[in-house]
This record gives C-alpha cells, structure tokens and sequence, in this order.
C-alpha cells in the first residue's frame, strides 16, 4: 500500500484524528512553506540567519580544533538557502568539506543541491532523499569528522521525551569529537509565538490545508476544503504550539478505494506541533541522551540558539 495512503487510513481511524506534519511538503506544500518563511511574523528564519551569519566562524573554529576534514549532514535540509552561508563560512577552517543533504523531499533537495554547488564552489554535495531516520542509518562509515546539523528549530516538531529519545539515535552516528548542532525556538512572549502560527495573510492555513488538496490530488479522496477550518494554539505553561484542522460540518469523505472517513461538526485533525524551549528542557535532552551541551550560540535577543552537543564520555571541543 502507497506509504501516505496507509498512513492517512491509520490516522483518519483514530480518535482523536491525526496527521502527520511530514505529508505537508508535496510541491505546492514546499512552495507555501517557503511563502511562510518570507512573512514578518513567521521569527525564525531572521533569528536563525542572525546566527548563522554572525557566528558560523566561531562554530567552525570550535570543530577544527578537532578535525581537519569535516562530514556536515543535514537532517531536514529544505532549500539550502541559509545552510549555504553556514558552509561559506565553514569552508576556510577545513582542508575538506563533505555536506549530506537528507530530506523528505525529492523535490526541494534539487533546489537544494543547485544553491549549494552554484554558492560554495569545491564542496562535495550529496542528497539522500526519504525518512531520515531511515536514512541516516543507512550513511556509510566515514574518516572525516562529522557534524550533524538540525536546523529550522525542528526539533520543536517532537513531543519532550521523542527529542530525547531522537537524539539517542543520533548520538549512533557520532563518533569521539563529532557534533550535533540543533537549533531551538526559545520560549518568548506568547502572542509573538502564536502569530507566527496563525499570520494575518493566511499562508499558515492554506499550508494546513493543501494536505487535504494533497489527499484530493493524490488519493482520490473528495474534501471540500471550504468545510474545513486551520486553528492553532499556544500553551505558554509548557511552551507547545499545537495546529489543528478543524472539520465545519457533519460531513463523510470518500477516497477512490472506497475508505471513508466521518466527521462531526468542529472536530478536528491534529497535524503539528512546535515546542518552544526553555533551558530546563534543553538541559533534559541533555540528562537524557548522552549528550552533552559543549556550546551554545545565541541570536542578539536571546531568542533563539544553536546548541552543540557532544558524547557525554569525551571531552568538549
């Protein structure tokens, strides 16, 4: 069975109903989440560039102490447009540079692998396109030191104890003096955060919503997408933002396999979350790994960080 059929007909039969944020990225989802990342609400792309821009020499200076020759893979990779400056500034600091791309996302790493190579001449490029905890398991062993990148504040895409049990997995693939470098969307003021989650041009929802156009193009599923609602929220007490898609009406939904899917007025489809972390929560990925915190780079307000860990049984770069 088609790998997004059986997981719509595994989550659609659930109560309450569920769906994964990773079937938003078909071709028109990368195109609207690349809109998203242009609104002035949507923070996180300037707080991150902020520190990539201003801090990426550091962070080079901090792995070459430790390696001459550096492997940088990056889970979730997008476009390249920010990871680009990264490895500009990375490249003087290492005799080589190997950078693996993973995404879900056939589409979005071709666009990738072109800013990469037309941006960062002499860099050795790959793309591995799938699951990436599929796909980095599967990387081959290398000489190069290796640093892991997890960037776009991803990880808020985890529930606490997933995060930490997800950097169990990586810490698999890092030897002695590696790093995994993750960024986090700290804890800030409420309203800033739910803004940025429900911005006033409504990309937000029309990115919520084409994965029910997704269902209709791809499934042959028949939503009438005007009977559906995106609804976010944001719990300050624990710092999740919680996206919702919420039916209008009673109303059944047929695919052309012939499952159907009832709904009640205003219920709902839960589709994403993105936890906003306080440093009590960084430091329990940490407890909670064998991981260790070596550095941390912040943006000008505080806002916002990069956070490098090692294995906790080897010393810090």
């Amino acid at each position: 069975m088609n790998k997004f059929l059986q997981h719509v007909k595994e989550g659609l039969s659930k109560t309450p109903k569920a769906l994964s944020s990773r079937y938003f990225y078909d071709e028109i989802g990368d195109k609207l989440f690349q809109e998203i990342m242009q609104l002035e609400e949507y923070y996180l792309p300037a707080c991150e560039m902020e520190i990539i821009q201003q801090q990426s020499e550091l962070m080079a200076k901090h792995l070459a102490r430790v390696h001459k020759n550096l492997q940088i893979i990056e889970l979730g990779a997008g476009d390249g447009s920010k990871t680009k400056h990264l490895l500009n500034q990375f490249q003087p600091y290492f005799d080589a540079l190997e950078y693996v791309a993973m995404d879900i996302s056939e589409n979005i790493l071709c666009v990738n692998k072109q800013e990469i190579e037309s941006d960062v001449p002499g860099i050795d490029v790959r793309s591995k396109a799938g699951n990436y905890f599929q796909t980095y398991k599967d990387l081959p062993e290398t000489s190069y030191g290796r640093l892991v990148l997890f960037l776009g504040a991803n990880i808020g895409n985890f529930l606490l104890d997933d995060a930490a049990a997800f950097f169990r997995y990586v810490k698999q693939g890092l030897k002695e003096n590696d790093a995994f470098i993750v960024a986090f969307d700290l804890v800030k003021h409420p309203r800033k955060i739910l803004a940025a989650y429900d911005d006033s041009k409504g990309v937000t929802k029309a990115f919520n919503l084409n994965l029910l156009a997704r269902m209709n193009r791809e499934l042959g599923a028949d939503f009438d997408i005007s009977k559906f609602e995106h609804f976010p929220l944001y719990n300050p007490a624990n710092g999740y933002t919680i996206s919702h898609i919420v039916s209008l009406e009673d109303q059944i939904v047929h695919f052309s396999d012939g499952f159907e899917v009832r709904f009640e007025s205003f219920e709902t489809i839960h589709t994403e979350i993105s936890k906003k972390y306080f440093l009590q929560d960084i430091q329990y990925l940490s407890d909670n790994s064998g991981l260790k915190i070596s550095q941390t780079y912040y943006d000008r307000k505080k806002e916002y960080a990069f956070v490098s860990f090692t294995r906790k049984n080897e010393e810090t770069l």
